[in-house]
């Protein structure tokens, strides 16, 4: 049965319901709310309504409110694993896979659907939305999850917040690994869009802003093992941005794997059963699951 659960644990509240309203995505086997701007530490100071996109229901702008969207592990494959998927939308709208949840649910890895609050030029909301599902997923031990084995993933910008929390959270509180899919991680480069950097860094943004929110310019040697996915002819994001990342993880040895597809564009589909073989190979080598 779904249940809609409340977690509270802003750092700072402030009492009363939010002024916008709010949506949800259906088709979890929980929905969990964390926090809206009344009640987070930080605000993106969003004042119109949650909308969806399209009638299909699937990518949401305007958000206001952190909410996670969880498919549970198959009881009998539950490998311990979790992980947080962070939907792209070049922080102008979260696009939500939910075939992508229920994949990693099938394989016995429980996922949960990040709806955070779209920057809107304050970028803390959205980095405080995404630590704050690495932390809620390592509190439900009810789930069989295991806190040390928490990691993240996301496509384009969202393949950029992943690494964004990898490199952001506290060296004992990093996820145990990240796995970013055709990445925005260069920030400084025009093809990330303009649009994308104003609602990330605010219409007021510099170069060096830009430089700084660049996220291989983030790498330590406590960066999560990292698996990189991506497509050569992707128009949108080049393959250079992740190649920047690799560059710096190798760098700083760091545990890391890259998989350059030729064809697939700015998207993963037409590589699908590789890519989703190469994620479970790549945790099964990190010891996370047993194929």
């Amino acid at each position: 049965m779904k249940r809609i659960l409340t977690f509270a644990i802003a750092l700072a509240c402030v009492a009363g319901a939010s002024a916008q309203k709010t949506i949800s995505l259906e088709g979890a086997d929980e929905t969990v709310r964390l926090w809206d701007n009344t009640t987070a530490k930080y605000s993106n100071h969003q004042t119109a309504d949650e909308q969806w996109r399209n009638n299909r229901k699937l990518a949401m702008t305007h958000t206001s409110s952190c909410e996670l969207y969880i498919f549970k592990a198959k009881a009998e494959k539950n490998t311990g694993v979790a992980i947080a998927i962070y939907p792209g939308g070049g922080f102008t709208s979260v696009n939500f896979s939910i075939s992508t949840a229920k994949w990693y649910a099938e394989n016995g890895i429980t996922a949960a659907l990040v709806k955070y609050r779209l920057p809107n030029g304050y970028k803390e909301a959205m980095l405080e939305d995404a630590v704050g599902a690495v932390r809620y997923l390592r509190s439900r031990t009810d789930l069989g999850i295991d806190p040390a084995k928490v990691g993240v993933t996301g496509s384009s910008a969202g393949g950029h917040l992943c690494t964004w929390v990898s490199n952001a959270m506290a060296d004992d509180e990093k996820p145990a690994f990240a796995i970013p899919l055709y990445g925005s991680m260069l920030r400084t480069e025009f093809y990330t869009g303009r649009k994308a950097n104003i609602a990330l860094l605010g219409k007021r943004f510099t170069y060096e802003d830009a430089v700084a929110m660049s996220v291989q310019n983030m790498v330590t040697p406590q960066t999560p093992p990292t698996l990189l996915l991506l497509c050569d002819d992707d128009n949108v994001v080049k393959s250079y941005s992740s190649a920047a990342y690799y560059e710096a993880l190798a760098r700083h040895g760091v545990k890391a794997s890259m998989h350059i597809y030729p064809r697939g564009g700015h998207s993963m589909k037409s590589n699908l059963n590789e890519h989703r073989a190469a994620i479970l190979d790549w945790l099964s080598w990190l010891g996370l699951i047993q194929k």
